[in-house]
């Protein structure tokens, strides 16, 4: 099998190339607008990728859902019942001023 290489298509090719850059430059706005329309479409698809597609992998069964029994529902409520008392009491103490001068 023997290729044939047509040099006239690489002239042009190159060529064009070449020209390439005086293309953009005169059509500036069509290129602005076409980058930012071809960079919205690749955001989207790996916003789909790796966000959208992923919830449907990793979606917890409504078997396999956490449940709480009475006894460790009290107790964290026992435990928040402290912390939100020990809150509480910690607002009552009265601290002295040190930027107001000592008064005789």
């Amino acid at each position: 099998m023997k290729f044939k290489i047509n040099k006239e298509k690489i002239k042009e090719k190159v060529l064009f190339l070449k020209n390439f850059p005086w293309l953009i430059g005169e059509n500036v706005f069509t290129f602005f607008v076409t980058m930012i329309f071809i960079a919205i479409l690749i955001s989207t698809l790996f916003f789909v990728r790796y966000v959208i597609l992923i919830d449907r992998y990793y979606k917890i069964p409504p078997s396999q859902l956490p449940t709480l029994n009475e006894k460790t529902l009290e107790s964290i409520l026992e435990t928040w019942q402290q912390r939100q008392d020990r809150l509480d009491g910690a607002d009552s103490k009265v601290y002295p001023n040190l930027f107001l001068p000592k008064s005789e």
